[in-house]
């Protein structure tokens, strides 16, 4: 639709994001969000470094290392703040189906939901106008992908694709 509309975002593309692969989580605040957080960096093959009051034990810490506040903030690639406050933050980059923009505006407003990003949306390229309305909502036009290592992966697959079906017929 946004195209048909003259809504050509595409030239010049945006500037290349980066994947998390190899990238250093540091999470200040090491409760139960910040080891949960720590589990899901470890899928996108982050390592985890952390700063709490006090270190926590090596079952707790899971392998995460514990530094000074100051070394986490000179280290981090990306830094999570899991700190105790009212409301929630959701981030889905999963699929837009996957949530009800109007209960999650409902929730936004009434202050249940703090703040949440997302990069995919119920009927895209339509967005809520509710969630655009809401400073504490961070929207990015479904570009998961678009980072330097994953054009570049996506890249070598198709020629690897094309080199496979000339050399096997498959």
């Amino acid at each position: 639709m946004a195209l048909r509309n003259g809504h050509w975002k595409g030239s010049p593309p945006p500037p290349l994001g980066h994947d998390p692969q190899g990238k250093v989580l540091g999470i200040l605040g090491m409760g139960g969000i910040g080891r949960n957080l720590m589990k899901k960096a470890a899928a996108f093959g982050m390592t985890t470094q952390y700063y709490n009051r006090s270190p926590l034990s090596e079952e707790l810490s899971g392998g995460a290392k514990y530094v000074s506040f100051e070394e986490l903030l000179k280290t981090s690639d990306v830094l999570s703040l899991n700190l105790p406050l009212n409301g929630v933050v959701i981030a889905n980059t999963a699929r837009g189906a996957v949530m009800d923009e109007e209960a999650l505006v409902r929730a936004l407003d009434s202050g249940k939901v703090w703040s949440c990003g997302l990069d995919v949306f119920e009927e895209e390229p339509r967005v809520h106008a509710g969630l655009i309305a809401n400073q504490n909502v961070m929207l990015v036009p479904h570009m998961g992908t678009w980072t330097v290592e994953t054009q570049t992966k996506m890249e070598i697959w198709c020629i690897d694709n094309v080199r496979s079906a000339v050399e096997k017929g498959s």
